[in-house]
């Protein structure tokens, strides 16, 4: 779902909106002031519907600011706590369970998938877990099959099919090419070992223990309690021109699975990956591991308009100006995330719409890292 435009579109209900909208932003200390500046700059010059920051240190408690609107034809301002869909920072969560399973050797990186699913996969007697992981495999992504309609209530088996429908792009272990198919048949292979469907896993392992109440990870389509609509526009933003889609469900659950499917806040976001990053979810040995870069993976997203951007495990590696930072970005119809740390340091953004010229998500990525090299921050 993250760095693609889904083929098929349903009926959605358009919306008319002024070319900005005013921004509110909450927040208490004085110390934030540079943050509020910048995401309240990405309402107001930049037209993003609402934009929500949360920033950590230390362990100490996150801080959260938000601008802009949750629902634009209520005029509903946003909320620091307000849910947002966080697409491929499912990954990671999905990659933590399954270095989990590592951790407990009911699993092992370099085993081949082949006996682990039902259904069929190629190459899987020579695609590891690893190379699902960090998208190496060469499956081909489901989301760029033709036939694929992000509204439909796909099950994992037919989002495999349409995946494996299609020749892989490369021998497996050859090269780097980002597909959602790998973590939907990540997601099958955890319910083989546990016997549980992948988002049980998700619930019991992390959301549970790391008391995350504003996270789920559904199964159906539906709009959470506190959600931030999700909008897109007819061109990529800025400027902002003509009606705003609300495309909130657009793409369903089913469509989304392991790859994309959760709902979150900034600050379950920014706990999830303290805890990752912190090494309390699995062995440092294995944190490592999820830290390593993938070969080819960087020219891959340089070719798509994110240079110094890099992959592991299911981990997002960026070249900040201060240094490596590591965390996960996502982006699905209506919503666009990203959470990196930097040392101790944390800052998750999330937004209400997709609709970004590429220039606009290099910012946004700009102004994370910014806010994780600040003196003092």
């Amino acid at each position: 779902m993250w760095l693609k435009r889904c083929a098929a579109l349903v009926a959605a209900a358009l919306v008319g909106v002024a070319s900005t909208s005013p921004a509110r932003a909450m927040s208490a200390p004085s110390r934030d002031a540079p943050l509020r500046a910048e995401i309240r700059n990405l309402v107001d010059a930049d037209g993003v519907p609402g934009v929500v920051a949360v920033t950590s240190r230390d362990g100490r408690a996150a801080r959260r600011t938000a601008a802009g609107l949750a629902d634009i034809p209520a005029g509903r301002a946003l909320r620091p706590d307000d849910r947002f869909r966080i697409a491929s920072i499912t990954k990671t969560f999905v990659a933590a369970v399954v270095l989990q399973l590592v951790t407990e050797h009911k699993l092992a990186l370099d085993q081949p998938i082949a006996g682990l699913l039902p259904e069929q996969v190629p190459n899987a007697g020579k695609i590891t877990v690893r190379e699902l992981l960090d998208h190496a495999s060469g499956l081909f992504d489901y989301s760029d099959d033709p036939r694929f309609d992000p509204g439909a209530p796909y099950t994992p088996a037919q989002l495999i099919a349409l995946g494996t429908a299609h020749a892989p792009y490369f021998a497996p272990g050859t090269g780097f090419r980002y597909s959602s198919t790998n973590y939907i048949v990540l997601g099958e292979i955890v319910h083989r070992v546990t016997g549980r469907p992948i988002q049980d896993e998700v619930r019991t392992r992390l959301i549970r223990p790391l008391r995350l109440t504003g996270t789920t990870f559904p199964t159906a389509t539906a709009v959470a309690p506190r959600q931030a609509r999700g909008y897109v526009f007819a061109a990529p933003l800025p400027p902002r021109s003509g009606p705003a889609i609300d495309v909130t469900t657009r793409t369903s659950a089913g469509a989304a699975g392991a790859a994309a499917g959760m709902v979150s806040t900034g600050a379950d976001v920014d706990r999830f990956l303290g805890a990752l990053l912190g090494g309390g979810l699995f062995s440092r040995h294995l944190l490592t591991e999820m830290k390593r870069p993938t070969p080819g993976a960087d020219a891959f997203f340089a070719a798509v308009g994110l240079p110094g951007i890099g992959y592991g495990l299911g981990l997002t590696i960026a070249s900040a100006p201060c240094g490596t930072a590591y965390g996960s970005l996502g982006d699905i119809d209506g919503y666009t995330s990203s959470a990196m740390q930097f040392g101790h340091r944390r800052v998750t953004l999330l937004m209400n719409t997709n609709s970004l010229q590429p220039s606009l998500r290099r910012q946004t990525l700009s102004i994370a890292e910014r806010e994780l090299c600040r003196a003092g921050a």
